[in-house]
């Protein structure tokens, strides 16, 4: 059975689809807005129009580099891609390992460059946990302004440049599988009906990639309240690109939120959740990312293709 690399891409871009936060119509609506937005373009900016984003919502999941028709039977996946992880297939191609193209978590070239776009979702997020979508909106409007700034001086094309020389097909995937890990841990935390922060703790540990990070070391952990305590109403923040702003405490606790499981916070987001009795419960950054990324690569497994973790990457394979 042959996979086509165009196919891996669309389908982990269409799997993000199915399972994100907001709702089919508005999904659709989005796209819509993108679509009518580049028709009233002039020529010479649609030339330079990143045309995925007409189909794929998330502007931090690109395939980078390759041929979408040249076909994968095993790829190098990896939650970091940098030039020597490209340098690694390469190198592992000369060993003999069939390494067809190289799949990232975190964006990369003009997925990076991109990637506050994506930060829009979380807008939806607020909105189903309480917080009126006028706030969210006005709350995340300063914050995607910030990220966006942080990654305009990053030389973005540094891993791509290395995949170019080498002719490694490299693509990554990011809110499409942190969408996975999104719906994936609301599920199960619904399903365990956490009362106490402790109990959160315990059944993120009882999922096999925690599990792993915990025996180097990496545990889930409380930045904000205590082990102890209630744990109200669990709002979980895996997908929306990078943090939520400070600001979003204050109106996720008037929504009767008492606890944020995400992966991690900013150092100034401990004081804020603090001040609104907030808790905050890490998960884990490379654990969790891991979750998101196994969901799909089962998927990719299923369609004959060899998968080699590298990188942060836990692989683990559910049935």
């Amino acid at each position: 059975m042959a996979v086509k690399l165009g196919e891996l891409y669309r389908m982990a871009i269409q799997l993000g689809m199915e399972h994100d936060p907001r709702e089919p119509g508005e999904l659709k609506a989005d796209l819509e807005r993108v679509r009518k937005r580049y028709e009233q373009m002039e020529v010479k900016e649609q030339d330079r129009f990143d045309k995925d984003s007409l189909w794929n919502p998330y502007y931090d999941s690109r395939l980078l580099h390759g041929d979408p028709n040249s076909e994968i039977g095993g790829v190098l996946w990896g939650i970091d891609i940098t030039p020597a992880e490209i340098l690694l297939a390469d190198r592992l191609r000369e060993k003999g390992r069939r390494i067809d193209a190289v799949i990232g978590h975190h964006p990369r070239g003009r997925a990076q460059a991109q990637f506050p776009e994506v930060m829009h979702i979380m807008e939806y997020m607020m909105e189903d946990q309480g917080v009126p979508i006028t706030v969210a909106e006005d709350i995340l409007g300063p914050r995607i302004k910030e990220v966006a700034r942080g990654v305009s001086p990053n030389n973005i094309d540094q891993a791509v440049d290395a995949a170019r020389l080498l002719d490694v097909p490299v693509m990554c995937l990011h809110s499409c599988t942190d969408n996975l890990v999104q719906r994936f841990l609301e599920n199960y935390l619904r399903d365990n009906r956490p009362e106490r922060v402790s109990d959160i703790l315990t059944a993120l540990l009882e999922l096999p990639e925690y599990d792993r990070a915990a025996r180097n070391n990496s545990y889930p952990d409380v930045l904000v309240g205590d082990k102890g305590r209630r744990a109200g109403k669990v709002m979980v923040k895996m997908t929306g690109g990078t943090s939520m702003p400070k600001d979003a405490y204050e109106n996720l606790a008037k929504a009767g939120v008492g606890t944020v499981v995400c992966m991690h916070v900013p150092e100034n987001h401990i004081e804020e959740a603090r001040k609104n009795h907030v808790n905050i419960v890490i998960s884990g950054h490379m654990p969790s990312d891991s979750l998101g990324v196994n969901l799909l690569a089962d998927r990719v497994e299923e369609k004959g293709v060899e998968i080699i973790p590298c990188s942060g990457f836990i692989r683990v394979r559910r049935p």
